[in-house]
Protein backbone atom coordinates (compact mmCIF):
# COMPACT_ATOMS: atom_id res chain seq x y z
CA UNK A 1 0.00 0.00 0.00
CA UNK A 2 1.69 3.48 -1.02
CA UNK A 3 2.44 5.52 1.92
CA UNK A 4 -0.62 8.24 1.69
CA UNK A 5 -3.11 5.47 1.73
CA UNK A 6 -1.14 3.62 4.29
CA UNK A 7 -1.68 6.82 6.58
CA UNK A 8 -5.22 7.69 5.59
CA UNK A 9 -5.93 4.26 6.29
CA UNK A 10 -4.20 4.41 9.60
CA UNK A 11 -5.69 7.43 10.83
CA UNK A 12 -9.10 6.27 9.54
CA UNK A 13 -9.14 3.07 11.78
CA UNK A 14 -7.65 5.57 14.58
CA UNK A 15 -11.00 7.67 14.25
CA UNK A 16 -13.35 4.62 13.75
CA UNK A 17 -11.87 3.16 17.00
CA UNK A 18 -11.35 6.19 19.33
CA UNK A 19 -15.31 7.20 18.30
CA UNK A 20 -16.24 3.55 19.08
CA UNK A 21 -14.17 3.85 22.83
CA UNK A 22 -16.20 7.65 23.13
CA UNK A 23 -19.63 6.58 22.01
CA UNK A 24 -19.29 3.52 24.83
CA UNK A 25 -18.05 5.36 27.26
CA UNK A 26 -20.67 7.66 27.13
CA UNK A 27 -23.18 5.37 26.56
CA UNK A 28 -22.75 4.40 30.36
CA UNK A 29 -23.45 8.06 31.25
CA UNK A 30 -26.68 9.73 32.72
CA UNK A 31 -28.20 10.90 29.86
CA UNK A 32 -29.46 14.44 31.93
CA UNK A 33 -25.37 14.69 32.34
CA UNK A 34 -25.38 15.34 28.53
CA UNK A 35 -27.44 18.13 28.50
CA UNK A 36 -26.49 19.91 31.50
CA UNK A 37 -24.43 23.09 30.44
CA UNK A 38 -20.97 23.28 30.64
CA UNK A 39 -18.15 26.50 29.24
CA UNK A 40 -16.84 24.71 26.12
CA UNK A 41 -16.79 26.01 22.52
CA UNK A 42 -20.14 24.12 22.65
CA UNK A 43 -22.45 24.28 25.66
CA UNK A 44 -22.90 20.82 26.18
CA UNK A 45 -21.22 17.31 25.56
CA UNK A 46 -24.79 17.16 23.59
CA UNK A 47 -24.18 19.74 21.37
CA UNK A 48 -20.34 18.93 20.96
CA UNK A 49 -20.91 14.92 20.03
CA UNK A 50 -23.87 16.60 17.28
CA UNK A 51 -20.64 18.95 16.22
CA UNK A 52 -18.29 15.93 15.53
CA UNK A 53 -21.32 13.90 13.92
CA UNK A 54 -22.77 17.33 11.66
CA UNK A 55 -18.45 17.57 11.10
CA UNK A 56 -17.58 14.36 9.48
CA UNK A 57 -20.77 14.48 7.36
CA UNK A 58 -19.66 17.85 5.87
CA UNK A 59 -16.23 16.60 5.42
CA UNK A 60 -17.36 13.15 3.96
CA UNK A 61 -19.86 14.46 1.57
CA UNK A 62 -16.93 16.96 0.69
CA UNK A 63 -13.84 14.78 -0.39
CA UNK A 64 -16.69 12.70 -2.34
CA UNK A 65 -17.89 15.90 -4.28
CA UNK A 66 -21.50 15.71 -3.38
CA UNK A 67 -23.64 18.64 -3.20
CA UNK A 68 -23.34 20.30 -0.20
CA UNK A 69 -25.92 22.99 -1.05
CA UNK A 70 -28.49 21.88 0.96
CA UNK A 71 -25.97 20.38 4.00
CA UNK A 72 -28.02 20.82 7.21
CA UNK A 73 -26.16 21.80 10.01
CA UNK A 74 -29.03 21.70 12.40
CA UNK A 75 -28.78 21.05 15.86
CA UNK A 76 -31.62 18.30 17.91
CA UNK A 77 -33.00 18.41 21.32
CA UNK A 78 -32.60 15.68 23.39
CA UNK A 79 -31.57 13.14 20.97
CA UNK A 80 -28.13 11.64 22.31
CA UNK A 81 -28.91 7.79 22.05
CA UNK A 82 -29.76 8.16 18.13
CA UNK A 83 -26.90 10.89 17.69
CA UNK A 84 -24.03 7.48 19.02
CA UNK A 85 -25.87 5.86 16.84
CA UNK A 86 -25.71 8.02 13.75
CA UNK A 87 -21.94 8.71 14.96
CA UNK A 88 -20.84 4.61 14.70
CA UNK A 89 -22.73 4.31 11.21
CA UNK A 90 -21.16 7.84 9.79
CA UNK A 91 -17.81 6.79 11.22
CA UNK A 92 -17.86 3.71 9.76
CA UNK A 93 -19.20 4.87 6.34
CA UNK A 94 -16.50 7.74 6.12
CA UNK A 95 -13.87 4.88 7.20
CA UNK A 96 -14.68 2.43 4.30
CA UNK A 97 -15.07 6.06 1.88
CA UNK A 98 -11.66 6.91 3.16
CA UNK A 99 -9.71 3.80 2.55
CA UNK A 100 -11.23 2.94 -0.85
CA UNK A 101 -9.72 5.91 -2.57
CA UNK A 102 -6.30 4.96 -4.76
CA UNK A 103 -3.31 6.91 -4.24
CA UNK A 104 -4.05 9.52 -6.91
CA UNK A 105 -7.63 9.98 -5.78
CA UNK A 106 -5.97 11.08 -2.03
CA UNK A 107 -3.44 13.48 -3.72
CA UNK A 108 -6.55 15.31 -5.85
CA UNK A 109 -6.32 18.80 -4.71
CA UNK A 110 -10.00 19.75 -4.00
CA UNK A 111 -11.71 23.67 -3.74
CA UNK A 112 -13.28 24.54 -1.19
CA UNK A 113 -15.34 27.63 -1.15
CA UNK A 114 -17.76 28.23 2.18
CA UNK A 115 -18.61 31.84 3.92
CA UNK A 116 -16.47 30.62 6.38
CA UNK A 117 -13.20 28.82 4.70
CA UNK A 118 -12.11 29.59 0.79
CA UNK A 119 -9.30 27.23 0.00
CA UNK A 120 -7.36 24.41 -1.93
CA UNK A 121 -5.96 21.36 -0.47
CA UNK A 122 -5.65 17.89 -1.81
CA UNK A 123 -8.37 15.00 -0.57
CA UNK A 124 -6.15 13.58 1.98
CA UNK A 125 -5.08 16.60 3.49
CA UNK A 126 -9.51 17.00 3.97
CA UNK A 127 -9.34 13.77 5.49
CA UNK A 128 -6.91 14.26 8.23
CA UNK A 129 -7.72 17.33 9.05
CA UNK A 130 -11.69 15.77 9.67
CA UNK A 131 -9.85 13.06 11.94
CA UNK A 132 -7.97 15.43 13.48
CA UNK A 133 -11.04 18.18 14.02
CA UNK A 134 -13.07 14.92 15.79
CA UNK A 135 -10.10 14.11 18.07
CA UNK A 136 -10.15 17.96 19.07
CA UNK A 137 -13.67 17.59 19.91
CA UNK A 138 -13.63 13.92 21.96
CA UNK A 139 -11.06 16.19 24.10
CA UNK A 140 -13.94 18.39 24.95
CA UNK A 141 -16.47 15.83 25.15
CA UNK A 142 -14.21 14.24 28.20
CA UNK A 143 -13.08 17.27 29.56
CA UNK A 144 -16.85 18.92 29.72
CA UNK A 145 -17.36 14.96 31.69
CA UNK A 146 -14.87 16.32 34.24
CA UNK A 147 -16.04 19.57 34.78
CA UNK A 148 -19.57 17.43 35.22
CA UNK A 149 -18.33 15.55 37.88
CA UNK A 150 -17.50 12.28 35.67
CA UNK A 151 -14.04 10.64 36.92
CA UNK A 152 -14.98 7.17 36.04
CA UNK A 153 -13.91 5.10 33.37
CA UNK A 154 -12.98 7.19 30.54
CA UNK A 155 -11.07 5.60 27.85
CA UNK A 156 -8.11 6.71 26.77
CA UNK A 157 -8.64 7.66 22.85
CA UNK A 158 -4.66 8.71 22.68
CA UNK A 159 -3.63 7.88 18.65
CA UNK A 160 -0.46 6.43 20.50
CA UNK A 161 -2.58 3.98 22.76
CA UNK A 162 -4.38 3.09 19.43
CA UNK A 163 -1.18 2.12 18.34
CA UNK A 164 -0.31 -0.17 21.96
CA UNK A 165 -3.09 -2.36 21.35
Amino acid sequence: MPGIQKIVHQYSSYNQWANQRMIEWLRTLESSLWYQTVPSSFTSIDYTVQHILRTQKFWHAFVQKLDLSNFSWKIFENRAEQTLNELEAQTQFMHQTFCSFEENELTEVLSLNMPWAKNQCSRYEYIIHVINHSTFHRGQVVTQARVLGVDREIPATDYNIFNSI
